[in-house]
């Protein structure tokens, strides 16, 4: 499977990946053999990119580089996994959580696989609000940001449970917080999508399987060091607890839970602007160093007035990638490759993402 731009597709290319609008419905299904009019088409809708099938000319091909945590093959073992796990969890019937805890080390191992993993940039993307990619995508990132503050063995593998647990409380709901901000409900819903820290916790609250520390966990990943939080509204609140919170919060914004969504550097901005106030400072700083401010992939206009495609990730410098310039200041195709290094070259800076 390869990323690459619309503009590099040919016809005959085959799609490893369904093509999603806006709203997240299919337009093109994975495996679908692309036409000349359906490469038009995806022009016209302003799609960038795509996933398309490798083969033996690829190597001459331009391609995007975008770094994931987890690999492809892992990832999607262990959502499986805990989805299958969770969707048989109703209310207090516990069975099959424990495998929950072989799921985290799972994570967790995978991740340690790689010495620098904390020396990285990673693309994370807007996508819909699926609780099961939610749960992994917070467990993966907060266990790299647990890695990049030294915590305890320990610590890090309570913090990879209960990421996974975290919202098992919104199993028990029954309105509809995809997509929407929860501050605009009534009164009564608000309150009773709060309670689903209480509600996870409750459900796991006497097995012996899972620490006390991670259970406390999944009560308190909502809470804020100002008080802001929820359900409990206190000020002590764990590094372990910010460390998923922080994630959460982040990934609720591009996922849709609980809030309406937003794109990738409109959610980093938020973090960003509570530092030190619903979260400490490093725990922020570690981070907003991790994740892609403009993920590969994302169409940018930079203050040349040249709109660009993100082609890859520059380590240490999430907001400084590697651009691709697609059209001049006047609009017109760029015929020539134009490859533009943030890091290197200074004088240029994106001005905005161009949906």
């Amino acid at each position: 499977m390869r990323l690459v731009t619309v503009e590099d597709i040919k016809a005959g290319d085959i799609l490893a990946k369904d093509v999603l609008l806006e709203d997240y419905t299919i337009l093109l299904g994975k495996g679908t053999e692309l036409k000349d009019a359906y490469i038009e088409k995806l022009r016209d809708l302003n799609i960038v990119t795509v996933y398309i099938e490798e083969t033996q000319e690829d190597d001459s091909r331009l391609s995007l580089e975008e770094i994931t945590i987890l690999r492809e093959d892992v990832e999607e073992k262990v959502k499986n996994k805990v989805k299958d796990i969770l969707e048989l969890h109703v209310y207090q019937k516990t069975e099959g959580l424990k495998e929950i805890g072989d799921a985290a080390q799972k994570v967790i191992s995978n991740i340690l696989s790689d010495k620098a993993v904390v020396e990285k940039v990673y693309d994370v993307k807007e996508r819909s609000a699926d609780i099961y990619e939610h749960s992994l995508t917070i467990c993966t990132i907060a266990t790299l940001i647990a890695l990049k503050l030294e915590l305890t063995e320990k610590e890090i593998y309570d913090i990879g449970v209960s990421s996974l647990l975290h919202d098992l409380g919104l199993r028990y709901l029954v309105l509809h917080y995809e997509d929407q901000d929860i501050n605009l409900l009534p009164a009564k819903d608000q309150e009773e999508y709060r309670k689903h820290p209480i509600y996870g916790y409750t459900a796991v609250k006497k097995e012996s399987w899972i620490s006390e520390e991670a259970k406390n966990l999944v009560l308190s990943h909502k809470e804020h060091i100002d008080g802001s939080g929820y359900p409990m509204g206190t000020e002590v609140v764990s590094r372990s607890a910010q460390i998923i919170g922080v994630c959460d919060e982040f990934d609720e914004m591009i996922c849709g839970i609980g809030k309406a969504r937003v794109r990738v550097h409109e959610a980093i901005s938020t973090i960003r602007n509570y530092s030190g106030i619903w979260f400490e400072d490093d725990i922020v700083k570690a981070f907003l160093g991790l994740i892609a401010v403009y993920p590969a992939g994302s169409k940018v206009m930079t203050n040349q007035k040249e709109l660009a495609v993100v082609m890859r990730q520059n380590p240490h410098f999430p907001e400084r990638p590697v651009l691709r310039v697609i059209s001049d200041r006047f609009g017109q195709p760029i015929k020539e490759e134009k490859i533009i290094d943030l890091v290197k070259d200074t004088t240029v800076v994106i001005q905005q993402v161009v949906k």
